[in-house]
């Protein structure tokens, strides 16, 4: 009867025993091993579409940092947006792991150039060289040479977004000229000359009896100082070698 006795009193302080152990040990181990007994892991929020500062804060939340990654324009995307981030939405990291968020610089804009006076070629090779686009070419009958340019839309000097579409309007030459004298001229300036005009090269005769240098204009059809419509074409006739 004794020793039950003794056993019945010796439980509580067995028990007592044992649980300080187990709390002792888990307390130990929360400090020493802390990741194998709590997870650090946590799924990326997503932040795609917020503004840099609120990104951060609900990084921060979530136990995750972030830090600025590419900046690039992005039309229709106001400045400082999140367009993407690494890792990406959903994915499990470690707390604590840096999120690198790509930042939208907002809608690129440039000045359009002054472009009033430039032939058509050089008016878009200058447009396009900043990003905008040739949407549309209107000709006009005016004195101003063939193909020069009239005016556009945008106006030179305006801000404007890139992409955007330009216009374009050029003359297409007075609407009656004079035929130039273009004999005695290399056929290469002749042409040229006629083209600004608004004339055509029609048919091309060689004359290999000639005396005069290779490729010079000896006889034109019509005449100098012919009255011609724009668009009409002048025959030739050009020194060539037998």
């Amino acid at each position: 009867m004794k020793s039950r006795g003794l056993a019945r009193r010796t439980v509580p302080y067995l028990i007592a025993a044992t649980s300080g152990f187990v709390l002792s040990y888990l307390a130990v181990a929360l400090f020493v091993f802390p990741t194998t007994l709590i997870s650090s892991d946590a799924p990326v929020p997503n932040v795609t579409g917020l503004q840099y500062t609120a990104a951060l804060a609900k990084l921060k939340a979530a136990g995750f940092k972030g830090a600025k990654g590419e900046q690039r324009y992005q039309s229709g995307i106001p400045e400082g947006a999140v367009l993407s981030q690494s890792p990406v939405p959903g994915t499990v990291e470690s707390k604590g792991t840096t999120v690198i968020l790509d930042l939208s610089r907002g809608q690129r804009m440039v000045d359009m150039p002054r472009i009033v006076g430039l032939t058509q070629e050089q008016a878009q090779r200058a447009v396009e060289q900043i990003g905008l686009e040739i949407d549309e070419v209107i000709e006009r009958q005016d004195d101003a040479p063939r193909g020069q340019v009239l005016a556009s839309t945008p106006a030179g000097g305006a801000r404007v977004a890139v992409p955007s579409p330009v216009t374009l309007i050029v003359s297409s030459g007075p609407g009656m000229v004079a035929v130039p004298d273009v004999t005695g001229q290399d056929y290469d300036a002749a042409r040229a000359l006629l083209a600004q005009l608004g004339l055509a090269i029609g048919r091309v005769r060689i004359d290999s009896s000639s005396a005069l240098p290779h490729n010079i204009v000896i006889e034109q059809t019509p005449a100098a100082n012919h009255p011609a419509p724009a668009g009409t074409t002048i025959s030739l006739t050009i020194s060539g070698r037998p």
